[in-house]
């Protein structure tokens, strides 16, 4: 249990979460948002500020981004979500997480503002950021869309870029049932007259180029106006170099690299220069961030490998699996999955079906959850032997007396509760 999220119970048990509620159409707009950031005593956004938005991709973008700032010897200010372990690390400054009385104060004070609408548990820690980083005078505060970004509480701050990382199929049934329809959604992060920067391409680029068009946005595309090149791989890391936007080239290296990563430097190291353009911008090396559940790697004590990967689309699990290849090539891995209900966790798995020794599918506690006898069907069904456990604890015993490499993912529910239970045994 997260003793921030207890103390805070009796303020947050007031907010309507729908994180875990998951509704099937979209019930909030910026309306409250604007209001709570007008209300009476409310400090002004902090400046200068990126939003990042996309499918997949923002935390990592978001983190590195944080550690280029920090790499300047200035301090930014990170909001993101979902959280892994406590409630406090969805609001960091230089690295460190708020304080929990801090953000009771803060909370307190935001709910306390007379508005139609009472602010959504999003919504409400959006805010408590805003206020905390104004307060800390950060250098540079980054924003996390939550989902979407039209609608996204993060789009109602003033920024000075946006970031969409990359779109794929995911939360249809509140954003849109094809690709176009879902960068229709995300593109609004570039606000007019600003700066966009994408890693996006085909269907979902031309709409992103038409937004940025139409509300005469600057728009870089990573691999058009800046990107890598020269991209090597050692046991230390990936090293190469990175061409900005205006044509400079610097070196690169960033230690124990994931392939997936390097789009995600390229996007935050592009914003960096655009936003911070008197600022060092160090890239050799980068500042490793602590990324959570995003290809964690834990050395276990019979010497196997345990990732724990929050991946939850096929895109992003394409992703994990082209990375065990790369770490462990010709082995198959042993995986522990779940599913947060409403995904389209078929086409996500079969992603990593062809990876996989065996599996066992579990239920994914904190939110709604999808039947952990029907993943392992599907599974079953596509010849890869996959049992049933009672919870996130016993699926991770069950795992660990299999071969490695052993894998964690499906949901960033299930990645944090196995990253707690491990830690709680260590």
């Amino acid at each position: 249990m997260d003793p921030a999220a207890e103390r805070l119970a009796p303020l947050l048990s007031q907010l309507v979460n729908y994180e875990r509620a998951r509704p099937d159409a979209r019930l909030w707009d910026l309306a409250t948002m604007r209001a709570c950031l007008q209300r009476p005593g409310a400090l002004p956004c902090p400046r200068p500020a990126v939003q990042v938005g996309g499918s997949k991709g923002k935390g990592t973008t978001c983190a590195l981004l944080a550690r280029l700032v920090q790499a300047a010897g200035i301090r930014p200010g990170f909001y993101s979500s979902p959280h892994v372990t406590t409630l406090l690390e969805r609001i960091r400054v230089d690295g460190r997480d708020i304080a929990v009385g801090d953000l009771e104060r803060i909370l307190r004070d935001v709910l306390a503002a007379p508005t139609e609408r009472a602010p959504t548990f999003f919504e409400a820690m959006t805010l408590a950021a805003a206020q905390s980083f104004r307060e800390q005078a950060v250098d540079l505060a980054i924003w996390e869309v939550g989902l979407g970004g039209r609608h996204d509480a993060t789009s109602a701050l003033p920024v000075d870029a946006s970031i969409v990382t990359t779109i794929e199929l995911e939360h249809t049934d509140v954003l849109g049932a094809t690709i176009a329809a879902i960068a229709g959604e995300k593109a609004p992060v570039v606000r007019p007259g600003g700066v966009g920067f994408t890693g996006c391409g085909g269907a979902a680029l031309a709409v992103i180029r038409a937004h940025c068009a139409a509300v005469a946005a600057e728009l870089f595309v990573l691999g058009e106006h800046f990107g890598l090149r020269d991209v090597r791989f050692d046991a230390d890391g990936a090293r190469g170099v990175l061409w900005l936007p205006g044509g400079a080239a610097r070196p690169f290296f960033l230690p124990d690299a994931a392939a997936f990563e390097l789009p995600a430097l390229a996007l935050a190291a592009a914003a960096f220069a655009r936003v911070l353009p008197e600022r060092p911008l160090r890239l050799d090396p980068v500042l490793r961030p602590e990324l959570p559940c995003r290809f964690e790697l834990r050395a276990e004590p019979d010497g196997e490998a345990l990732v724990l990967d929050g991946a939850h689309t096929e895109q992003s699990l394409l992703a994990v699996a082209a990375e065990l290849r790369r770490r462990w090539p010709g082995r198959k891995a042993t995986f522990l999955v779940g599913s947060a209900a409403g995904k389209r966790w078929r086409e996500a798995f079969s992603a990593v079906a062809d990876a996989a020794d065996s599996v066992v599918a579990t239920a994914v506690s904190g939110t709604t959850s999808e039947d952990a006898a029907v993943i392992a069907t599907y599974f079953s069904a596509r010849g890869v032997p996959c049992s049933v456990a009672a919870d996130a604890a016993a699926g991770l015993r069950e795992l660990r007396r299999r071969p490695g490499p052993r894998v964690v993912t499906g949901s960033f529910y299930l990645a944090g509760e196995a990253r707690r239970l491990l830690d709680a045994s260590a």
